[in-house]
C-alpha cells in the first residue's frame, strides 16, 4: 500500500525538513539532533519518569551505559541492551527518541533496559561499536547483583545501524563466551552492508548514499561481506537466540530484515518477521500520531514481557 497517510499528514502539518547532508560530522551531528528536537515532540510520546543509572565501562574505548529501571522495579529483572539508530555516525542518548524510547519500554514491560552509549564513526570506525557492546554484555553477567538484573534473562536490541550491532552481538557472543542470550530485537535493520538486498523500489534512498553510509563506519581493508559487519552473510546462524525482527514496507533495509529471518528459520532457530505495512524506516518512533507504530512498539513490549516468562 501506500505510505500511511497519517505519517504523510502529520509530517507535512510540521514542516519540518530533514537534516542537510555535511561532510563534517559534528556539523551533520547538530543538524540531526535539532531535527530529532523538532519532531519528536510533536510525533511521539513523552518519557515516563523512571529511576536511571548512568556507568561507565572500561576497557580501550570506555563506553557509557544508562540502566532505566521500572518504577515498581522489584528483586531481580530482566535486562535488554539497547543499540540505537543513525547510521552508526549520529544519536546517543542525548536525543530525545532514544531516552524516551528506553524509558517507556522499562516501564510498559517491567525489565531493565540497559542502553549503549557507543562511539561514533567516522573517528570510530568498525569494529569500535560492536567491541564496545560485547563488552557491556560481558559487564552486565558480571555485575548482575549490582545492577539487579537476572544474568538468565538477557535481551539484545536494536535499531537500523543499533540493529546490525545487535545481530553481529549475537554473533560475536556465540563466538567467544556464549553467554546466554533469550531474546534478539531487530528493528529496521541493516544487516547487508553489501547492498545485496537493498530494494529502492521500496522508499527513498540510493545506492551513492547507502555506500556512503558504508565507507564512513567502515575502515580501510575491511569488506562489507565480512559476516560481523554484514550479520546476514554469516556462514552459520546455528546457536543464535531467538528473533524478533520488525521491518517497514517502504524502506529500502526491508529485505535485510526478511531475508534474515529466512536465514534463521532455515537453521532451526526461532524467529518471527513483521512487516509494518504503509511504513517507513523512520516512522516507528511516531507513537502519539501512527496507529501502526503503537502497534509495532506493542509487540515489542510483549517480547520484552516473555522474559519474565
Amino acid at each position: 500500500m501506500a505510505i500511511d497517510p497519517a505519517l504523510i499528514a502529520a509530517v507535512a502539518e510540521l514542516g519540518v525538513a530533514p537534516p542537510e547532508p555535511s561532510q563534517e560530522p559534528a556539523e551533520y551531528r547538530e543538524r540531526a539532533l535539532a531535527y530529532e528536537q523538532a519532531i519528536y515532540p510533536a510525533l511521539g510520546l513523552p518519557a515516563p519518569e523512571v529511576p536511571t543509572r548512568e556507568y561507565t565501562v572500561d576497557g580501550e574505548l570506555p563506553v557509557k551505559v544508562r540502566l532505566f529501571y521500572p518504577r515498581e522495579a522489584q528483586g531481580r529483572l530482566p535486562v535488554s541492551m539497547f543499540l540505537f539508530g543513525g547510521a552508526w555516525r549520529q544519536s546517543g542518548l542525548h536525543h530525545p527518541y532514544p531516552a524516551a524510547l528506553c524509558a517507556l519500554r522499562a516501564e510498559r514491560a517491567n525489565v531493565v533496559i540497559a542502553a549503549v552509549d557507543y562511539a561514533l564513526a567516522p573517528e570510530n570506525r568498525f569494529p569500535a561499536a560492536l567491541e564496545q557492546a560485547y563488552r557491556v554484555l560481558e559487564w552486565l553477567v558480571a555485575e548482575a547483583d549490582t545492577l539487579g538484573v537476572d544474568p538468565e534473562r538477557i535481551a539484545l536490541s536494536g535499531q537500523s545501524s543499533g540493529a546490525n550491532l545487535t545481530a553481529a552481538l549475537t554473533h560475536v557472543n556465540r563466538d567467544r563466551a556464549n553467554h546466554p542470550v533469550a531474546l534478539q530485537i531487530l528493528e529496521v535493520p541493516a544487516l547487508d552492508l553489501t547492498g545485496g538486498h537493498l530494494d529502492f523500489s521500496a522508499g527513498p534512498g540510493s545506492l551513492e548514499d547507502f555506500k556512503l553510509v558504508v565507507d564512513t563506519y567502515l575502515p580501510p581493508g575491511v569488506a562489507p561481506k565480512d559476516p560481523y559487519v554484514s550479520p546476514l552473510l554469516a556462514t552459520s546462524f546455528e546457536g543464535l537466540p531467538p528473533a524478533l525482527v520488525i521491518t517497514a514496507e517502504h524502506d529500502v533495509l526491508r529485505g535485510d530484515g526478511e531475508a534474515y529471518v529466512t536465514a534463521l528459520a532455515a537453521a532451526g532457530v526461532p524467529a518471527a518477521g513483521i512487516r509494518m505495512v504503509g511504513q517507513t524506516h523512520e516512522s516507528g518512533m511516531f507513537e502519539q500520531v501512527l496507529l501502526t507504530a503503537r502497534i509495532g512498539q506493542a509487540i515489542v513490549t510483549d517480547a520484552l514481557r516473555g522474559l519474565h516468562d
